[in-house]
């Protein structure tokens, strides 16, 4: 043996810890925050529409259906700005409200690899005024 033969530097484990290991517990650690988030924009579209119908105005409904979408974000911890709701649709007897609720992804960086910078999604959803109801 020659005397460069002699010994080991252990280099494997900490590049293996930081070019493979970091850059994956980043990625596991956001991605979930996506699902979560078009959850909560799914269940506000669904009740700040139910909301809307059921009110006795659309000022009355839309105000109804807001106060339910915020609801829904405080409820998750969201930050309010990461969320909003808009409207369309008619409230008279047969017609439809549909509340399209938007919902700020975060932003995804794994240093080295990839960023995803934040994006939108939204959720919308759909609710029939009746045709029988009573509107004033």
């Amino acid at each position: 043996m020659t005397g460069r033969e002699r010994g080991s530097v252990a280099v494997e484990l900490p590049l293996a810890l930081g070019l493979l290991l970091l850059p994956l517990a980043l990625f596991v650690i956001t991605v979930p925050a996506w699902p979560e988030r078009q959850t909560v924009a799914r269940a506000a579209a669904i009740e700040a529409s139910r909301s809307a119908v059921l009110a006795g105005s659309w000022e009355q409904g839309v105000e109804e259906g807001e106060a339910a979408v915020r609801r829904a974000a405080r409820n998750q911890g969201l930050d309010p700005s990461d969320i909003s709701v808009s409207w369309a649709g008619s409230f008279s007897r047969g017609g439809s409200v549909t509340a399209s609720v938007t919902v700020r992804m975060p932003a995804l960086v794994i240093p080295g690899l990839t960023t995803v910078e934040p994006w939108s999604w939204t959720a919308d959803h759909t609710e029939r005024v009746d045709d029988y109801r009573s509107i004033p």
